[in-house]
């Protein structure tokens, strides 16, 4: 890249300069950051305490690269996308901070105390096998053959959406389905 094209980013449109990014042109990341640093400050700011921001920043810069590397001009702007994905990262990060703080103090313990045992013996894992196996065939018989579908592709992590258009069921029956299974799995 020329030094002469540095010095005219100025010129260049957020879109254009994330085209740029993405095709290999990294250093111009620099720029983009340095234009939406106030934003990110800003957001920073109105979200997280001051203990909580150096954390919160560096998260935010990180979600500035990762628009700038998912950007569609398609669906929006750049400016819009960023401040979605920077306000979106403040939040999960005083979230996340917010979880590590409920953490009661006895269930900490330094690393160097923690006792790792070997729980990957060939017993063992013939055991957990055996369990699962137990498991799985005494849920086959409590549920319905539906139940029992429904349950299998919620848990591959399918949508309740998804789940009724494979079954040809309506979404109503997905969610019916799964509150019957939590009570027949909750009462075993």
């Amino acid at each position: 890249m020329s030094i002469d094209f540095v010095e005219n980013y100025e010129n260049l449109t957020d879109e254009e300069i994330v085209g740029l990014i993405n095709g290999g042109d990294f250093e111009l990341l620099q720029v983009i950051i340095a234009r939406y640093l106030p934003r990110i400050h800003y957001y920073v700011g109105s979200y997280c305490a001051e203990n909580e921001r150096e954390d919160a920043v560096q998260e935010a810069t990180y979600a500035l690269y990762s628009a700038a590397k998912n950007f569609d001009g398609k669906k929006s702007s750049f400016s819009t996308f960023a401040a979605l994905c920077i306000k979106r990262s403040v939040i999960a990060s005083l979230k996340q901070s917010k979880r590590r703080k409920n953490i009661p103090d006895e269930l900490l313990s330094p690393i160097d105390e923690v006792e790792i045992t070997d729980s990957n013996s060939p017993e063992k894992i013939f055991f957990d096998k055996e369990s699962f196996k137990n498991l799985t065939d005494s849920i086959r018989l409590e549920l319905s053959g539906l139940e029992y579908s429904v349950l299998q592709l919620f848990l591959e992590g399918n949508k309740y959406i998804d789940i009724a258009k494979r079954l040809s069921i309506t979404e109503k029956s997905v969610n019916n389905a799964l509150l019957r299974i939590r009570k027949k799995l909750k009462n075993k």
